[in-house]
């Protein structure tokens, strides 16, 4: 899992600093709003609510670079790189030890979605892949107190799905869907889901 990471933010550099392809350097940073759906053979449970943060950098590469650069309305298609730490998590949750518990995460995630651009609007589409770097959870019956998660016994740490969103101005929507199971144990299954609202400040056009 650390050979992931550190391939992952290699990757990123590699575009970050790559002066031949990318065209645009933006930071972000924002709130989510996130949850985790929780399906066993008797029953599927949707708990969201969860608000989190997120904050990163996003590179743009488009596929005609000299096109796109003599282009007054920066008009073209691309991809863009997205690295963000993104806090995930849900409320009254019973994935974990079938005991309802909040349950807080910490993901690297990098989005990769193919991006059409046009003056000051961007839409895009594309798969997301994320690693936890931490966990917490915290039951509603007991003590109450806040206890780490047990990565490879409680949860999984990979996650992935599909991201769509939308940029207007300097704001950004996005919706990321979930694909990969994070529960363990052969009756349960749970996916992640995010929706969030970020402020794009760009650095370099």
């Amino acid at each position: 899992m650390k050979t992931l990471y550190k391939t992952t933010v290699a990757i990123f550099c590699l575009c970050l600093f790559s002066k031949a392809t990318a065209q645009r350097l933006d930071i972000l940073g924002g709130i989510n709003m996130t949850g985790i759906t929780h399906e066993t053979s008797q029953q599927k449970t949707d708990q969201s609510g969860n608000v989190g943060y997120h904050v990163g950098m996003a590179v743009f590469v488009a596929f005609n670079p000299e096109k796109y650069k003599k282009d007054d309305d920066r008009e073209g298609y691309g991809l863009l790189p997205t690295l963000q730490f993104v806090k995930k998590g849900s409320s009254k949750n019973s994935v974990i030890n079938n005991s309802a518990a909040d349950i807080k995460l910490g993901f690297l995630q990098l989005n990769l979605p193919l991006i059409y651009t046009a003056s000051n609007m961007d839409i895009g589409l594309g798969p997301y892949v994320a690693y936890a770097l931490s966990g917490s959870k915290k039951y509603r019956v007991g003590n109450g107190e806040k206890e780490k998660i047990d990565f490879g016994n409680e949860l999984g740490r990979m996650d992935y799905g599909l991201g769509i969103q939308f940029t207007l101005f300097m704001f950004k929507f996005q919706y990321d869907y979930g694909l990969a199971n994070l529960a363990k144990g052969n009756d349960n299954k749970a996916n992640t889901r995010s929706f969030s609202l970020s402020v794009n400040i760009p650095l370099v056009q």
